[in-house]
């Protein structure tokens, strides 16, 4: 009987090597088949072993298998050893007849022993034998397929085909190239035999099959294939050798990419802390106590610098660099009283912290600090003061309290006015005074809107410069400072004309405020003047200068936009008769307001009544109580993104949101007005 094996592995040399091992033949005695020449398919991303099938030129001493046999398979081979003629000596006419019905009855018959194939035939009728696809049935040399009759001078041969399937992996890229996963499968070694038969007119072969899990890869198999793949780096050693040693379909992951680690922004770490009112508390405040401004002593750390830590770019397993976030840092601003010692911020004089956020910049100084235990009167005077003021009693009549930093009033505010540039807090009731807060912080806001445009106009002059440069073929060495100055000055009459009444209005502006304005705005409205309108100034030699200039303005726009301007904030608990400004939130925390005025640049809330007076604020008011019983006028306005909430609303009272208007014509409750996206007011 001739053998036939499949074999699969990574190259056609591999699979006739382990053929011929199985097989124990040398190349000289078998023939060789490709069935598959290794290769990949699906655009490379899967490999396909080789397949050979290799087949004995001789016939092969077929060793059965053994299989135990039933009581009634055993007498029937007995049966099949019992020589016929010793069966017809005996007398036993009946038993020979079944003799002879099993052997030699009228029919051809077949049957398969010990891998051989035997016949016996009469001449009434011919044996059929029934194919196996694992038992190749070659009749008189031509391959049969089909259930093929048998003729006795038929040369019939039966070839097993053994099988050996190589273990398979797949290696996939998942995760943005950042994770190869490897998928598993072990190979197997079948080991066929034919199956032992009786005699049988139609005989069907049968094949029995010995399966061996096996698994052969080899760790550099997976190595080699990575490589291929492009991966160099990121190998999981240890998890490509666990692939080699487990004969079970498995998945694990064989290479990882180098994760981006981000980086940290600069920060500003604070070591000192202070608590100040909050009038939402529900716990009760001795203001006597109550020490709302903590104060520093001179030479103290109250603050530590904290420098960006770059982060460190990630790799995929391809090579592709990830790149990570670039950190920021914040941008200091340290005021006369403070000063950097490495990256300590220490204070030079005793006093109270001020730390004002914006964005990226933080501005730090320490202020003077003025406590005024009594009244404000005509006694004491008016008070003015640089830093922040605290004042124990009440405000009289006709007198003017004013702070750079924030006012304390633990006692009553009336017929007085009040300036303050960060917050106001008053303890007691406010009586027909005016309380402003954070209107240098307006007019600055005023001042960076007219900077914007200013810049926007200087980069587009810049542009134009060097345009023009490019198509001279000139460079601006080329010019003196006095032509370059020419130069830009042509440029502003002839395609810039409305920066010229710009840039005045912004050097007026800054040189009106001087003296409450920062340094960094007048040093920006100085050069301005010096480039476009000084005509003696010859400070600017070439074009780094006026890029210098575009920049300082571009950095103080940035710093001061009005999305990033500090939060300033007005607190009463009562008004009436009363003006009250802030630039940020005005919040009145206990009885309401009567017949006062009170403008927000951003919310306002009112707990308790607001009877009489306009109310006005562009992002949100929320009120308990609007209006009255008796006819007094109460207006409530918004932007048309604004939004009103008011729990009662009394007849009469009138709320715009943008320039729709709305008057209450009977009391309402529980009342969201906003306009909708047709442009009408929802009062939802």
């Amino acid at each position: 009987m001739k053998k036939v094996i499949t074999v699969q592995a990574n190259t056609v040399e591999e699979a006739i090597q382990q053929a011929l091992t199985m097989l124990d033949l040398p190349i000289e005695k078998v023939t060789v088949k490709v069935l598959t020449n290794p290769g990949r398919r699906l655009m490379g991303l899967r490999k396909v072993p080789a397949e050979v099938q290799v087949t004995s030129i001789e016939e092969v001493e077929h060793i059965p298998v053994e299989k135990e046999l039933s009581k009634i398979e055993e007498l029937a081979n007995l049966l099949d050893e019992v020589d016929i003629s010793v069966l017809q000596t005996v007398n036993h006419p009946v038993e020979e007849k079944k003799v002879e019905t099993n052997h030699t009855s009228d029919r051809s018959v077949a049957c398969i022993q010990d891998g051989e194939v035997h016949f016996r035939f009469n001449d009434e009728s011919l044996p059929l034998l029934i194919p196996n696809e694992n038992a190749l049935l070659t009749v008189n040399g031509e391959l049969c397929t089909q259930s093929t009759t048998i003729q006795p001078e038929d040369q019939v041969t039966l070839t097993i085909c053994d099988e050996v399937v190589a273990p398979k992996f797949t290696i996939s890229l998942i995760e943005k190239d950042m994770i190869a996963l490897l998928s598993f499968v072990p190979g197997k070694r079948i080991k066929r035999s034919l199956v032992n038969t009786s005699w049988s007119p139609r005989l069907a072969i049968r094949v029995e099959e010995k399966v061996e899990i096996t698994n052969d890869l080899k760790p550099q198999q997976i190595v080699d294939e990575l490589k291929q793949m492009g991966i160099q780096q990121g190998l999981l050693f240890p998890a490509i050798k666990k692939v080699t040693e487990v004969i079970k379909p498995y998945e694990l992951i064989v290479a990882k990419g180098i994760l981006p680690v981000e980086g940290t922004d600069g920060d500003l770490e604070v070591h000192i802390r202070y608590e100040e009112f909050d009038p939402n508390s529900e716990e009760k405040v001795d203001f006597r106590e109550m020490n709302a401004i903590t104060n520093v002593r001179e030479g103290q750390v109250i603050a530590t610098h904290v420098l960006p830590v770059a982060g460190t770019p990630g790799q995929s397993l391809l090579g592709r660099k990830i790149p990570v976030k670039p950190v920021r840092d914040i941008m200091l601003r340290l005021g006369k009283n403070v000063q950097q010692v490495e990256q300590n911020i220490v204070t030079l004089i005793s006093g109270k912290p001020v730390l004002d956020w914006r964005d990226r910049l933080v501005k730090i100084d320490v202020n003077n600090e003025f406590n005024h235990p009594g009244e404000v009167s005509l006694e004491s005077g008016n008070i003015r003061f640089e830093g922040d003021v605290r004042i124990g009693g009440n405000v009289l009549p006709s007198m003017f309290v004013g702070a750079t930093g924030s006012i304390f009033v633990g006692g009553s505010v009336t017929k007085a006015t009040i300036h303050a540039m960060k917050t106001v807090m008053v303890r007691g009731n406010v009586l027909s005074s005016t309380i402003s807060v954070g209107k240098q912080e307006a007019a600055i806001s005023e001042l960076a809107k007219l900077l914007t445009d200013v810049t926007h106009l200087l980069v587009q002059i810049k542009e134009a410069v060097d345009q023009i440069f490019i198509i001279r073929g000139q460079g601006e060495a080329d010019l003196n400072p006095s032509e370059l100055k020419r130069l830009i000055h042509l440029l502003m009459e002839k395609r810039y004309a409305q920066f010229e009444d710009l840039n005045k209005q912004f050097i007026q502006k800054v040189r009106s405020q001087k003296e409450s304005l920062d340094v960094e705005w007048v040093n920006v409205a100085d050069s301005l003047y010096d480039i476009f309108i000084n005509p003696l100034n010859e400070d600017m030699q070439n074009m780094e200068g006026f890029a210098r200039v575009v920049e300082e303005a571009q950095i103080l726009v940035q710093l001061y936009n009005a999305d990033s301007s500090p939060q300033t904030k007005l607190s009463v608990p009562y008004a009436i008769n009363s003006t009250l400004y802030s630039n940020g939130h005005i919040e009145v925390f206990s009885k309401g307001v009567y017949h006062s005025d009170l403008t927000a640049e951003q919310t306002i809330k009112i707990k308790g009544v607001c009877r009489g007076g306009e109310i006005t604020a562009p992002l949100a008011i929320t009120l308990q109580e609007a209006g009255s019983e008796s006819p007094v006028k109460t207006v409530i306005r918004t932007s048309a993104e604004g939004c009103i909430t008011i729990g009662m609303a009394y007849v009469g009272t009138e709320i715009y949101i943008g320039t729709r208007k709305h008057v209450f014509t009977k009391d309402a409750t529980n009342i969201t007005a906003r306009l909708t996206t047709e442009g009408e007011i929802d009062l939802g």
